[in-house]
């Protein structure tokens, strides 16, 4: 049974392969709504975190999560997110709770509750939406899933450019280890792990530019709109 009310593209891949940008840009050209599914892992681990939950196996944890007023309206751009009727801050995009999201990322609970809140998202309108499991678990049915990779080097370098942006001094070599990390704890996770669907259109962003990213995204999507 399909999940899908409106248009959905869903771009997936791995931290650091420019499904952030890409996305954006792509719901920018085709008038969509983007969803950022990342953002919302990572207030789901801020606000446990602010909830004294100290990890993934602490005895509070599903009680904390359940406790959780979380919820993503839709917005001309982008669907913004809140908690507890507040919108959500830049306090999720320090490299801890980065860290911490892909932690709890592996609890079918975290994933469910996730998942209930993009599904109903698709109701709202034609979305773009990035992700790890957007075209496998999220929207199976998603009119046109996109997997993005890239070289590890590559998406470290990109990766310490956006955190020095932020203004985090990290390591190189740090940054580095941490992706590497989680690509393994993604792509072994027994909950909707990491993986391309079979039928994406895979694209290399360490070979492509952004605008070549976007292009073909867009070209994509036409070529699958006119066959509906």
């Amino acid at each position: 049974m399909t999940v899908e009310r409106f248009a959905v593209i869903a771009i997936d891949g791995g931290a650091g392969t420019g499904k952030t940008t890409s996305a954006a840009r792509v719901a920018e050209r085709l008038g969509f709504c983007y969803v950022d599914s990342g953002a919302i892992y990572r207030t789901v681990a801020w606000a446990l975190h602010q909830a004294g939950v100290s990890g993934i196996d602490d005895p509070g944890f599903s009680d904390r999560l359940a406790s959780l007023d979380l919820e993503i309206r839709p917005a001309p751009d982008r669907f913004r997110i809140f908690l507890g009727g507040r919108e959500a801050t830049a306090n999720i995009r320090t490299p801890e709770v980065s860290a911490l999201s892909s932690k709890i990322a592996v609890r079918p609970d975290v994933r469910d509750r996730v998942t209930a809140l993009l599904r109903q998202a698709g109701g709202s309108g034609p979305l773009v939406v990035e992700g790890r499991d957007i075209g496998t678990v999220v929207f199976p049915d998603a009119r046109l899933k996109v997997f993005l990779t890239a070289e590890l080097p590559v998406r470290a370098e990109r990766r310490h450019g956006d955190l020095a942006r932020q203004g985090i001094d990290q390591p190189r070599d740090q940054v580095l280890r941490e992706l590497d990390e989680r690509d393994r704890r993604d792509s072994s996770r027994d909950a909707a792990p990491l993986r391309q669907a079979p039928d994406a259109v895979l694209i290399d962003t360490g070979r492509t530019t952004i605008e070549e990213q976007v292009e073909a995204i867009v070209h994509a999507w036409l070529e699958r709109s006119a066959q509906v």
